[in-house]
């Protein structure tokens, strides 16, 4: 672990715990490279979670001024913007609820009220799922003012709503091609439909998902992500704020039993144990496994993996081929973490893409 590592995770750990810094980790930031430490908590998607423990450092220990005005102007934008989902969200939300619909949201403020401060956690889109209403809430979002955009996805559409895009899911996860998505993603729907006591978002009429679906949910979303185009720390760090508060919630032994039945076990185990070691997070129930083999080769592919695909502005057809040249490159999430072939995976998104465009459950 480098320098900038040993200090971004000293940060990270008072940040969860809601501490501050001990006088020799006060001391010890003195030398800090302060550039260094902002760039890769704006990489890893934790700038302003970061930005809490640092704005309450002793003054000897601040970074200079211009970087400390620019950080706190990032956080500042990303609890506006947080807000300004929110509110766009409960809009949205309660014009659905009046069409008879029922939205429950995925990740975003599912796991943001975990958060020690929920406006920090930096959100792309906004994520719901509408299951079969999908057409119906976009055509509802249309009368009132919003853009559907084209072309429209199997898996979601895009609402652009006062400067706001909302991931508006027919299905939770990505099923095109693959059957073991598809069973997996009848399993969550099917948690969603058994759930008649739901809680909400507050001050809005967004469902939030029962303890176990935001489980697997996260497992799988995460997995996916890290197999396809790699993963950020704040997926660690969502998975770590998640874990400290529901630890003792969760059926340990019912969410482990689906993790091994769709290999995502090894990857969940890396998560906690990661959670645990660089987090801080603080586990009191004995059915959690907080070790892991794995752990330190996953940490070590996000921070120094060039595997990113979406967002960078180069357009579809070369996501698809970074995505291909991912699974090729890197075989060994494959093979060690998910435990299944590559070379298959590389034929379900292509078989899924040719001869499944419009899949059904």
């Amino acid at each position: 672990m480098n320098t900038t590592q040993h200090f971004f995770f000293c940060l990270l750990r008072h940040a969860l715990a809601g501490s501050r810094l001990t006088s020799d980790d006060a001391e010890q930031l003195r030398t800090a490279d302060w550039q260094a430490i902002y760039q890769m908590a704006a990489r890893q998607g934790l700038l302003a979670v970061l930005w809490d423990v640092v704005a309450q450092l002793p003054k000897e220990c601040l970074p200079p001024r211009e970087l400390k005005l620019r950080w706190a102007l990032s956080a500042e934008g990303i609890a506006e913007r947080y807000g300004r989902q929110r509110a766009v969200a409960a809009e949205l939300a309660e014009r659905w609820s009046e069409a008879g619909l029922r939205p429950f949201v995925l990740k975003g403020f599912a796991v943001s009220r975990y958060y020690p401060v929920p406006e920090h956690r930096e959100c792309g889109d906004f994520d719901c799922f509408l299951g079969d209403g999908r057409d119906v809430a976009d055509k509802v979002a249309a009368e009132a003012g919003a853009w559907i955009e084209e072309p429209v996805g199997y898996k979601h559409t895009h609402i652009r709503y006062k400067k706001v895009v909302i991931e508006n899911h027919r299905f939770c996860i990505a099923v095109r091609g693959n059957r073991q998505a598809k069973a997996f993603e009848r399993l969550l729907e099917s948690l969603l439909a058994e759930d008649r006591q739901s809680e909400y978002v507050e001050g809005t009429r967004i469902g939030i998902p029962p303890v176990l679906f935001n489980a697997l949910f996260l497992a799988w979303h995460g997995l996916t992500h890290f197999l396809l185009e790699g993963i950020r720390f704040r997926h660690v760090y969502d998975w770590a704020c998640f874990v400290e508060a529901e630890q003792e919630r969760l059926d340990w032994g019912r969410f482990y039993a689906v993790c091994e039945q769709y290999h995502l076990r090894r990857f969940v185990d890396a998560m906690t144990a990661m959670a645990v070691r660089w987090c801080g997070v603080r586990i009191a129930n004995p059915a959690v496994v907080t070790e892991s083999p794995y752990a330190d080769r996953i940490l070590d592919s996000i921070f120094y993996d060039d595997s990113a695909v979406y967002n960078r502005g180069k357009g579809r057809w070369w996501g698809r081929t970074k995505v291909l040249s991912n699974i090729f490159r890197y075989q060994w999430k494959y093979r060690d973490i998910y435990q299944r072939s590559y070379v298959g995976q590389m034929a379900k998104l292509v078989g899924g893409f040719l001869f499944d465009r419009h899949p059904k459950l």
